[in-house]
């Protein structure tokens, strides 16, 4: 029953703080269900009857758990854009569970995000120059995700770690906690050295 579907995604949204898996037709499904039983109340002889009422009823809680669901995961989406945008941070895994319109609605908050940010902070080409991250702040990045930093005047390579390691210094400053499966841009010559000894992958695409 739809109904109890819509439920288990409720709790399930409820506990976990990222996004779950839903089926990418759900709203489509959701919305055809709730045209047929409309049609079904009006094919009702009494408008006032306890059938009908019944059927407007169960009309009346999808749309309900439709708005709840809704709800959870559009908190999530915008969390996850300004996590984005103030820790440079992007979680792979939470992406490829966004619906297509959950994606599309990701990417215009954070365009906008993004200019905002850059309107505030960065002030180009008007002699005020834009905040920069402290070399030795801390810079670690969680399995699923992707983190780019540029270490003044180095050249940076696009890395798949194949492996768990501890966490280490880069010849940027900044603190690197990594794990197999994360995809992460590291300065040229920290990358060269975990390449070499097999522990990550050059995946930078060939110019």
């Amino acid at each position: 029953m739809l109904l109890d579907e819509l439920a288990i995604i409720i709790m399930n949204e409820r506990e976990s703080g990222r996004l779950t898996d839903v089926p990418p037709v759900l709203y489509r499904r959701v919305q055809e269900h709730i045209i047929r039983l409309q049609e079904q109340v009006l094919a009702c002889r009494d408008p006032f009857s306890d059938q009908a009422q019944t059927l407007i009823d169960e009309v009346m809680a999808i749309r309900e758990k439709k708005h709840d669901i809704f709800k959870f995961r559009v908190e999530k989406v915008v969390s996850l854009a300004l996590t984005h945008v103030q820790d440079e941070v992007t979680n792979r895994d939470e992406m490829k569970r966004m619906l297509p319109e959950e994606r599309e609605m990701y990417d215009g908050i954070l365009r906008e995000l993004e200019k905002g940010k850059a309107a505030l902070f960065g002030q180009a080409g008007r002699g005020v120059p834009s905040e920069a991250t402290p070399p030795g702040d801390m810079a670690p990045a969680a399995a699923g995700i992707t983190r780019a930093v540029r270490p003044p005047g180095g050249s940076m390579v696009l890395v798949r770690i194949l492996s768990d390691m501890e966490p280490f210094m880069g010849v940027d400053g900044r603190v690197y906690e990594l794990k197999a499966e994360d995809v992460v841009t590291l300065p040229e010559k920290n990358a060269g050295v975990l390449i070499d000894r097999n522990i990550a992958l050059n995946i930078m695409p060939e110019k």
